[in-house]
This record gives C-alpha cells, structure tokens and sequence, in this order.
C-alpha cells in the first residue's frame, strides 16, 4: 500500500481492524499522541549517549506500537490482536523504575531539567507520553479500552523516563557511580533475554552435534581396536 491513499481527504480515517472514523475522533486524538510520544522518544534515543538508555527507549517505542494498535481497534472489530500489552510489560518496567530510582540521588522538589540536550529532550519525551496517558485515561472513562494494563503501562513510562533524563543529566562521575550499579539488572531487559534464549538454544544445539559427531566417530575405531586385539590374540595361540 503506498503511502498516500487519498481516503482521508473528507476529514476520516480507518481504523486497525476495520471501521472509519473522524480525524478529530477520540481515539485518533489518542493515537495521534502515541504517535508523537514514539518520535519524541525517538529523538531522545538519537541523543543519548548512554548504550541502556538507547536499548530501552528502542524497546518502549515497539511497545508503544502495539498500544496504538490497541487503541485502534475498536470493541467487536475484526480479529483479536495477536500482541498487546501485558501485566509482563507492566512490570518490566516498574523494575526498571525501582532500579535507577534505588541507583539516582534525586533531589527533592521538581527538577528543571536544561544542563544536557540529552535530557531535555528525554524530559519533552515524558510529557509526550503523559499527554498520551491523558487521553487514553479519557478513552477509559468513555469505556472505549478493554486492557487495563494500557493505562498502566503509560503511567509507569512516564516514571521511567523522568528517572532516564535524571540519569542523562548527572555529571560524568556519577554516570559512571549509577552504571557500575546497574551493571547487572540489564541482562533482564527484553532484548538481552531474546538473544540468551537464542544463545542458549544454539549451544544446546552445537553440543547435541559434537556429541553426535564423537558417538559415529567413536565407532569404527572401537571396531578396528577389537579386531586387531583378536588377530593378536589368534597369533598367540
């Protein structure tokens, strides 16, 4: 499908699973502030410097494409969606927020954020996902969202990106303080589990081969030791 389809000229667009609906409908309203939440957070992963920062905000913009999803489909349209936010990702992230909020000295009050370019546009991003929390909270009331753990989801989001632009605005020692003790809680993040699992499958897989190739080549050279022990022991006789 190209990229203009000429269908929302009368002020309408489709929805995920089917139906049609204003531009200014509620859940386009919504969808729209996903939408701009995800480029705010991506603009904020380009100025990162900082390696878990960037793997982090990656994972929440995939995540923040299947509440758009979510948002999309409206009650009784189509099929039910194969991926959705779940309690799984819920608590992802509040892990995350109890880790670098254990990590940080935060100061107490509201924190103007404007030393780093880094942070300020992590702080924007924040508001980019509260505003999106707004509406789907409007969503919710309306009784137009089924999954409880959407709204969830965007509130502990919020939370977390508050504590990543805390992160990006200390000076570089503490960076390096708060890095060294969270050294260890990265290895749960999504991505670091696929690629164990993935890891863990191909060692299991390359050991099964070496244990197969020594079985079949054991073989023959047991049989060629045992007929040279009878011809010896046939000459002896």
């Amino acid at each position: 499908m190209g990229i203009s389809t000429k269908k929302g000229d009368e002020g309408y667009t489709s929805l995920y699973r089917g139906g049609r609906v204003p531009k200014h409908h509620l859940i386009t309203e919504t969808n729209g502030a996903i939408d701009e939440a995800i480029s705010q957070i991506g603009l904020a992963r380009a100025a990162s410097q900082e390696k878990r920062t960037k793997r982090i905000l990656l994972q929440v913009q995939q995540d923040l494409f299947t509440v758009g999803a979510e948002i999309s489909t409206q009650k009784g349209q189509g099929r039910r969606l194969k991926k959705k936010i779940t309690q799984t990702h819920v608590e992802w992230l509040e892990k995350l927020v109890d880790e670098f909020e254990e990590a940080l000295a935060l100061p107490p009050g509201f924190v103007a954020f404007g030393q780093r370019k880094n942070a300020s546009h992590l702080d924007v991003a924040r508001t980019g996902v509260r505003r999106a929390e707004r509406f789907a909270t409007k969503m919710r009331s309306e009784d137009m969202i089924e999954n409880p753990q959407l709204l969830r989801y965007l509130n502990r989001l919020s939370d977390l990106i508050f504590l990543l632009a805390s992160f990006e605005e200390s000076d570089a020692s503490q960076r390096k303080n708060i890095r060294r003790r969270l050294e260890f809680s990265g290895w749960r993040e999504p991505l670091y589990k696929r690629w164990l699992i993935i890891g863990g499958t191909l060692l299991f897989v390359l050991l099964g081969i070496i244990v197969l190739l020594l079985m079949f080549h054991g073989q023959p050279e047991t049989e060629s030791n045992q007929r040279h022990m009878d011809e010896m022991e046939s000459m002896h006789r």
